[in-house]
C-alpha cells in the first residue's frame, strides 16, 4: 500500500512542499516589528488603558524599542 500524500502544497515562505497535515516550520516565520510598529502599538496600548502616549520623546521611547525587540528575539529563541 503506498502510504504517499494525495496532494502537496508549498510553503509560501520557503517554497517546501508539505503536505496538510504536516507540521513545517522554516525560519521565515520569525516576525518582526519596525521601529514604527512598535510605536504604533505603543499608542494604541495607551489608548486601551485609558493612557496618552502621544506626547513621550523619542528619549522616551528608545529604550521601550529596545525592549520590545530583545522580547521577540527571546521568544523566537524558544
Amino acid at each position: 500500500m503506498n502510504n504517499e500524500p494525495v496532494a502537496w502544497t508549498a510553503c509560501l515562505d520557503c517554497g517546501k512542499r508539505v503536505t496538510g497535515d504536516s507540521i513545517h516550520t522554516c525560519s521565515p516565520q520569525l516576525k518582526t516589528l519596525t521601529d514604527e510598529e512598535i510605536l504604533q502599538a505603543n499608542l494604541e496600548f495607551g489608548k486601551e488603558n485609558g493612557e496618552d502616549y502621544s506626547m513621550l520623546t523619542i528619549e522616551d521611547i528608545e529604550p521601550l524599542i529596545g525592549l520590545v525587540k530583545f522580547v521577540l528575539r527571546k521568544a523566537q529563541e524558544k
